[in-house]
């Protein structure tokens, strides 16, 4: 299942569906070994937000809307920038945005762990966890999904519901729940990860959602 761009997602929305969206940040500067705790001040680029207003133009369909981050500062201004492209005031500045510490790292059983990972080769440790669903430092995957996407049900209570997360926590969910599939050199873009169609008589639908270009950053 490829990615969906924006415009196709919202096309295809049911009669009596509301919308999650569950996104990474906009762009940001490549993080570096230098910068103090692995990169999580690190903020959106000048074109992140207009990345990020382009996709709130993209949702003014919609009657009202909230706006959940993680809260590291480069996903509570993507969400505030996306709230403020569509008017809705009560979440346009990071402050505003609901921050939930779980979507920060929500994958991770063993913050130790996970730290070492990430001074060691992340990436490496990534895709043998999305091979296996398990992996040392690790929640398992298809327990973690599962729980992943009833947060996400649970306070998704508006006709648009926006969800702002990193790369790390939004690919293990998208490998479990479509088929989308990732590889070394062919990564998840900002602004992409999953359409959540929910309705009170059907189960989630989910749908691999492109926020920029064809969903993947290419190295």
């Amino acid at each position: 299942m490829p990615f969906v761009s924006l415009s196709e997602v919202v096309a295809s929305q049911q009669k009596g569906e509301r919308l999650a969206l569950l996104i990474r940040h906009a762009e940001r500067r490549h993080i570096l070994p230098t910068d103090a705790d692995y990169g999580a001040h690190v903020r959106i680029t000048e074109q992140g937000h207009e990345q990020a207003a382009n996709v709130g133009k993209a949702l003014t369909s919609f009657a009202s809307a909230q706006y959940f981050s993680s809260p590291v500062m480069r996903c509570l201004e993507t969400a505030s920038t996306i709230a403020k492209a569509r008017g809705d005031e009560a979440f346009n500045i990071p402050e505003k945005v609901i921050p939930i510490q779980r979507l920060a790292e929500f994958y991770v059983a063993d913050f130790k762990e996970y730290e070492r990972l990430l001074r060691e080769g992340f990436y490496e440790a990534i895709f043998d966890y999305l091979a296996t669903g398990k992996a040392l430092g690790f929640l398992p995957i298809a327990e973690a999904s599962q729980e992943f996407l009833n947060l996400i049900v649970e306070n998704s209570t508006e006709p648009l519901n926006v969800f702002v997360s990193h790369d790390a926590w939004i690919v293990p969910f998208l490998t479990h729940f479509t088929e989308v599939r990732f590889a070394p050199n062919r990564w998840m873009n900002f602004l992409s990860g999953a359409a959540i169609f929910l309705s009170e008589k059907t189960p989630p639908r989910i749908i691999p959602v492109a926020g920029l270009g064809d969903g993947y950053l290419r190295f």
